[in-house]
């Protein structure tokens, strides 16, 4: 292996990767008036060691944090400083005030990370004369709900009813590939109370401000946004458009029948034009139905977009449909991609929420709630740490050795093996952790003196 690939694998590792989160996490503020015993980035680095050991509650934490050895591995691992580890209520209070945006730089080095070393290419989307082009699916999911607990940032449900509630979301955006299991998250955005406002947010603008976020954070990244149809709008197509980015939207029924109309009278006037795939290894039919320079809407100065039918017939004989709103010229050569590319939105459900919900990495949990951003910082330190393990999972060998050491290798099974070893060993470095989980270590036997 030569010294250019070696630095390459380097970086890639948890503990490049981690060192890389520490240090931006000493560039956030320090709010608390007087100088105080533990230093303000162990705080940071505390929640985001939690939310990488996918803890089950802060008390968990709280509990573990004065054992030798956690404090050991904290400091090694995580670059606490001097074993100080704040109190789970010490936490809570000095996270609590903290601006988010702090927590959003990580997301940026780590993406040029993978960007500068030559991991970002193969997630290159490919189609006619797209070049250097990478698919963002962008969708708002939930994060808390509760009829009780409150913060300034919640979002209000029946507001002066007896049945009011407080609720937050957020936008989240990854860079995916059909042909890639991983996932790349950008830094998400809050959906919460706006300062200086008193109506609710929302998730059409909360993409403004996610999609702003994006193009200030990586300005030469070439982009083709993929959205529900929620975003199939006049001001939503134009914004993509000023930032020079394509974008592949979903078409729904009820929202487009202007649409669905022109394209209707298009086939009539016989403008419509088809193709149609036959995969005889999957014995599946694709059929396409397309047609460019349509009017989105009839709003005055409506946007004219380019529409994709798709219909896909399985060897059972069941048909699936879909129709999708683009600016990428759609033709022979062109449309299976846009298909394809049109399908990653799904990404974003299933690789991205999915998997922080439901695999290990708490989202939806409640850590603590504060009175200002508590739980809205609480959330983007489990979408980094989603990060840094998306990219070892994708270009990091330790990592995907002990990740694969069993037949039918799962995440989950290996968060318990890591959070497992970290509970119970002085552990020096991750490369260590890696290799003893990857190669195995000697079974010790408990034994205690009785005399």
């Amino acid at each position: 292996m030569g010294a250019a690939i070696q630095k390459k694998v380097r970086q890639f590792s948890a503990t490049y990767l981690i060192k890389t989160v520490s240090e931006c996490f000493e560039k956030i503020p320090d709010h608390r008036p007087n100088k105080c015993v533990i230093p303000f980035a162990n705080f940071p680095k505390s929640a985001f060691a939690m939310m990488h050991q996918k803890c089950d509650s802060l008390l968990a934490f709280d509990e573990e944090r004065l054992d030798k050895v956690c404090c050991h591995n904290l400091e090694k691992l995580y670059h606490v400083k001097d074993g100080m580890v704040p109190s789970d209520t010490r936490m809570r209070e000095v996270l609590d005030p903290v601006d988010p945006s702090g927590h959003k730089t990580p997301f940026k080095k780590l993406l040029n990370i993978v960007q500068r070393n030559g991991a970002l290419k193969g997630f290159e989307f490919k189609c006619g004369k797209l070049k250097d082009y990478y698919l963002l699916p962008v969708d708002g999911t939930g994060l808390f709900y509760s009829g009780t607990c409150r913060c300034n940032d919640c979002c209000i449900m029946n507001e002066g009813k007896k049945n009011e509630a407080y609720y937050h979301n957020i936008m989240g955006g990854c860079i995916v590939h059909p042909n890639q299991k991983t996932v790349l998250p950008l830094a998400p955005e809050a959906i919460c109370k706006q300062d200086g406002t008193k109506k609710n947010d929302c998730e059409k603008a909360a993409i403004r401000r996610f999609l702003a976020q994006v193009k200030h954070d990586h300005p030469q990244l070439k982009l083709v946004i993929l959205l529900d149809g929620l975003y199939a709008d006049n001001p939503t197509i134009a914004l993509i458009k000023k930032y020079g980015w394509h974008y592949i939207i979903v078409a729904k029924d009820g929202n487009h029948e202007s649409l669905i109309e022109a394209m209707n009278e298009l086939y009539d006037q016989g403008e419509v034009e088809h193709h149609t795939i036959v995969d005889k290894e999957k014995n599946t039919t694709h059929r396409f139905r397309y047609a460019n320079n349509v009017t989105l809407n009839l709003q005055d100065e409506a946007e004219q977009v380019n529409v994709l039918d798709y219909i896909e017939t399985d060897k059972a004989g069941n048909s699936h449909v879909w129709c999708w709103v683009t600016d990428i010229e759609l033709t022979k050569k062109t449309v299976e991609s846009v298909m394809r590319g049109g399908r990653c939105r799904w990404h974003i459900e299933n690789q991205t929420f999915n998997t922080l919900k439901n695999q290990g990495y708490q989202l939806e949990h409640s850590y603590g709630h504060g009175e200002y951003h508590l739980a809205t910082n609480f959330a983007y330190l489990t979408f980094l740490a989603f990060l840094v393990d998306q990219i070892q999972e994708l270009a990091c060998p330790r990592f995907q050795k002990a990740l694969n050491k069993p037949a039918k290798p799962t995440r989950k099974r290996l968060w318990k093996k890591i959070t497992c070893l970290f509970l119970t060993l002085m552990i020096d470095s991750w490369d260590a952790l890696f290799k003893a989980i990857a190669h195995g270590s000697k079974s010790l036997k408990l034994e205690f003196d009785t005399s």
